[in-house]
């Protein structure tokens, strides 16, 4: 009986041994984890570039909000969703190429002083709305197209995906903004890029000449876009 309590005590002891060990490998991994992550600067909040394409039609959703806000003489709600839908472009210019930062940049200012102005009353018209709108998604397009560029150099291919769905997606928001019907080569070229950025973000596509091509049709509206406004 003696023996008996005298092993089960030392299996206890040994389960407890295991038990305590497993915990503090199991918090140094998590330690060793967090501390492997990149650290934001104070104020500012680290966004993964996967984490932020899910937001693709996010500065749409405010922009319409703003709008209807605005037709309904609530000032302060519209202008507070232009700002939200700013806010995006604002994230957008820090994963940037140079030349799609400027334009995006240029955007969220008029995005501002437009929210601003509508606080202060001095906004008569949803026209305003409209063509500002407009050029975000026109500087939201090009952004994506440029990104899209920088990775078919790069034979990144998921990312190539939602860099070309997301630039069809802005550039059929900035043609609906602007007034301008899409024309039936404009229609081929969207609902063709959004094709074949579904395949490439799945991983059933490869970047092939087809692929090329609908980047460099993607451009040629971006700036056909571009001198309507």
């Amino acid at each position: 009986m003696y023996q008996k309590s005298v092993l089960w005590a030392i299996v206890l002891t040994f389960s407890v041994l295991i038990a305590v060990v497993g915990l503090a490998g199991c918090k140094k991994a998590a330690v060793a984890a967090e501390s492997a992550q990149p650290k934001a600067p104070e104020g500012y909040v680290l966004v993964e570039e996967d984490v932020l394409v899910l937001f693709v039609d996010s500065p749409g959703e405010h922009f319409h909000k703003a709008k209807q806000s605005f037709l309904k003489k609530d000032f302060k709600a519209s202008a507070d969703e232009i700002r939200k839908g700013a806010a995006f472009l604002r994230l957008q210019a820090a994963r940037a190429t140079e030349e799609g930062k400027k334009g995006l940049i240029v955007s969220i200012s008029e995005l501002e002083k437009l929210a601003n102005d509508i606080e202060k009353g001095t906004v008569t018209s949803a026209e305003t709305l409209d063509r500002a709108f407009a050029r975000a998604h026109h500087k939201l397009a090009q952004h994506h197209y440029l990104k899209a560029l920088d990775y078919k150099a790069k034979k990144d291919t998921m990312r190539l995906g939602h860099a070309l769905k997301a630039a069809a997606v802005h550039l059929e928001h900035g043609f609906a903004w602007s007034g301008h019907e899409l024309e039936a080569a404009t229609v081929k070229i969207v609902r063709t890029a959004l094709d074949l950025s579904g395949k490439l973000i799945e991983g059933t596509g490869l970047i092939t000449e087809e692929v090329g091509k609908a980047i460099d049709y993607i451009g040629e509206e971006i700036k056909k876009l571009g001198k309507m406004m």
